[in-house]
C-alpha cells in the first residue's frame, strides 16, 4: 500500500471518529480541566487570562493563570474563539490534539522502508488515531513539539540556537516534555559528533548554546508574568514541584506518597485504571531494556545512545513524578517515535520502535474503548440532564455568580457559568460565603441509587437548599451487567444559597 493510501485512510477514520464523537454525549472532564483549559475558556469568553480556586490558592479570587506553562490554555482560547463554546468544546479540542499527534506518528512511521511490521503499524495509526488522545491534558501537544525538536536535532546542519528555541517552545507547552527533549537532544548531538575530534567537549558546548538560547526566551516570559502578578511564579513553582503529585512529594518522603500511594490506590480499586495505565506504559521500558541486553553485542554507540536516552527519561519520570501516570504514558509513545527519528538512516532500532509503538497503542486502546462505552451508556443520562445548567442559571441573580461544581461535568456547566470553580484545592473556607450555588454531581459516587450525595462540609450545607434533584442515577453496564462500582451519570443535585448576596460575585485581585 502506498503512503498516500494510509493518509486517505487516516482522513476517513478521523472524520469517522469526529462524527462518532458528536453523536455521543461529550466526554466528562477530569480535575485537570481546571488547570489546563479554564483560563483559556475565560480568555475566549471574557478577555481575562485568569482562573480561581486552583491548587495552592487560598481563596476564590481570580488571578493570572500561572499554574502551568501557557500554550495549552492559549490554544484552547484560540479554538473557543472560533468554534462554538458548548458542552462539546473540550471533547472536540481533545480529539483535534490527538489527531495532530497521530498525524506526526504516521509521518514518522511512513518515513521507514515498507515492510510487514511497518505497514501494520501505519495501518493501526491511520485507523485508530484516537488512541493518541490524553483527555484534558497537554501530553499530545508535548509529543508533537518534542518530535519537532528531535527531527531538528538529527539534521546534520541544524544549529544549536534553533534547537534551543524549539526546546523553549516545548517548555511553554509541557515542561516535562522539554526535559525529555533535552535528554534526547543530548543523545542526538553526541551521535552527530561521535566521529569528530573532541566529541564530548563539542557536544557539551552545543548543549550549552541550546540551553542558553532556551533561557533567553524563557526568562523574559517569566519576567512578564512577574510584572503582571508578583505571585505568579510562586504559584507556578508550587504546582510544578508541589507536595501532592510532584517532586516535593518525593523530597518529603511521605509514607503515603509516590509510587506506594499509587499502588495502594490500585489495590483498593480507587485508582485501578491509573495504576494499569502506569504499569503498561512502564513495561515498554522493560521490553526495550530486555531487547537491548539480548542484542548488546551487535549494538553500536549510535543505537545505545537513543536507548539510554529512553531509559533515562523513564527513570526521571518514575523517580521524580511517581503519581503522574500521564508522563509515563507520554513516554510510551515518545520513546518509539524518538527511536524512529533518532536512528537516522539506520535500521537496527526500526523494528523494536515499531513494536513499542504498537504496544503503546494497544495499551491505550483499552482505555479509549472504556471511555466510548461510558459515553454510549450516558446517552439517556445526558438527555435527561440537558436543561440543568440553564435552569440553574435562571435561578441566579447574575450570570457572574460563583457556582461550585462537585464532579466531572465541567464542559457541561462551563458554557453557562463563567465563575465555575471546584472546592478541593481551596484552603481558606472563610471565602465560601460568596458561593451562590452548587452542582453536586453523581459521577464517581459509590452510594446506592436511593442515597443522596451529601454536600461538602466546608460549604456549611444548612446554608443551601435543593432546587432540583439529579434526574437520573446510573451505572455503566455491558449487556445489563455493571462494570463500574460507581455511578457515572450526567445529572447533578442543584442547590441554591438560602440568601444570595447579589454582590457576592467574582472580584478581581
Amino acid at each position: 500500500m502506498r503512503s498516500a493510501h494510509y493518509w486517505i485512510l487516516f482522513a476517513i477514520a478521523s472524520l469517522g471518529w469526529l462524527a462518532g464523537t458528536l453523536l455521543l454525549p461529550p466526554s466528562m472532564s477530569g480535575n485537570d480541566t481546571f488547570i489546563f483549559r479554564d483560563a483559556g475558556w475565560n480568555l475566549a469568553s471574557s478577555g481575562t487570562f485568569e482562573s480561581a480556586a486552583l491548587i495552592y490558592m487560598r481563596d476564590l479570587t481570580p488571578r493570572l493563570y500561572s499554574h502551568y506553562t501557557p500554550i495549552m490554555p492559549l490554544l484552547f482560547a484560540g479554538y473557543a474563539s472560533v468554534f462554538p463554546r458548548n458542552a462539546y468544546a473540550g471533547t472536540v479540542f481533545n480529539l483535534l490534539l490527538g489527531l495532530l499527534a497521530a498525524a506526526v506518528a504516521l509521518v514518522c512511521v511512513l518515513r521507514r522502508a515498507p515492510g510487514r511490521l511497518r505497514n501494520l503499524t501505519a495501518l493501526a495509526v491511520a485507523l485508530l488515531p484516537v488512541v493518541f488522545i490524553i483527555y484534558d491534558r497537554p501530553e499530545p501537544l508535548g509529543l508533537v513539539l518534542s518530535c519537532a525538536v528531535l527531527a531538528t536535532a538529527t539534521r546534520p546542519q541544524s544549529h544549536p540556537v534553533l534547537i534551543g528555541l524549539l526546546i523553549a517552545l516545548v517548555f511553554l507547552a509541557h515542561p516535562f516534555a522539554a526535559v525529555v527533549s533535552g535528554v534526547w537532544v543530548s543523545a542526538c548531538l553526541l551521535i552527530r559528533n561521535w566521529k569528530t575530534d573532541g566529541r564530548w567537549t563539542k557536544t557539551v558546548a552545543q548543549i550549552a548554546v541550546a540551553g542558553a538560547t532556551a533561557a533567553v526566551v524563557l526568562v523574559p516570559v517569566a519576567l512578564l508574568y512577574y510584572s503582571l502578578d508578583h505571585g505568579s511564579l510562586t504559584r507556578f513553582a508550587a504546582h510544578s514541584l508541589g507536595v501532592k503529585t510532584g517532586l516535593g512529594r518525593v523530597i518529603a518522603s511521605s509514607s503515603q506518597g509516590g509510587l506506594l500511594q499509587l499502588l495502594r490506590m490500585g489495590a483498593t480499586g480507587e485508582g485501578f485504571l491509573s495504576l494499569l495505565a502506569w504499569s503498561l506504559s512502564v513495561s515498554s521500558s522493560f521490553l526495550l531494556a530486555g531487547w537491548a541486553i539480548a542484542r548488546r553485542r551487535n549494538l553500536t554507540a549510535h543505537e545505545w545512545l537513543p536507548i539510554a536516552a529512553a531509559l533515562i527519561c523513564m527513570v526521571i519520570s518514575v523517580g521524580l513524578f511517581p503519581l503522574q501516570e500521564n508522563y509515563v504514558v507520554l513516554l510510551s509513545f515518545l520513546v518509539p517515535l524518538g527511536m524512529l527519528i533518532g536512528d537516522g538512516k539506520g535500521r537496527t532500532l526500526v523494528n523494536p520502535a515499531l513494536a513499542l509503538l504498537l504496544w503503546a497503542m494497544m495499551s491505550n486502546s483499552a482505555f479509549v474503548a472504556c471511555g466510548f462505552l461510558q459515553r454510549i451508556e450516558q446517552i439517556s443520562s445526558y438527555r435527561a440532564a440537558a436543561e440543568q445548567p440553564r435552569y440553574l442559571l435562571s435561578q441566579l441573580p447574575s450570570p457572574d455568580s460563583i457556582v461550585v461544581l462537585q464532579g466531572h461535568d465541567y464542559d457541561f456547566f462551563k458554557p453557562e457559568f463563567h465563575r465555575l470553580i471546584r472546592l478541593a484545592d481551596v484552603e481558606d473556607v472563610n471565602h465560601f460565603a460568596s458561593v451562590a450555588a452548587v452542582a453536586n454531581c453523581y459521577d464517581g459516587f459509590a452510594g446506592p441509587v436511593s442515597a443522596m450525595r451529601p454536600l461538602p462540609e466546608q460549604l456549611k450545607p444548612t446554608d443551601f437548599h435543593l432546587i432540583q434533584a439529579d434526574p437520573q442515577h446510573m451505572w455503566i453496564t455491558i449487556f445489563g451487567h455493571r462494570v463500574m462500582r460507581k455511578q457515572w451519570g450526567y445529572g447533578c443535585d442543584l442547590y441554591l444559597r438560602n440568601q444570595i448576596n447579589p454582590g457576592a460575585a467574582w472580584t478581581h485581585n
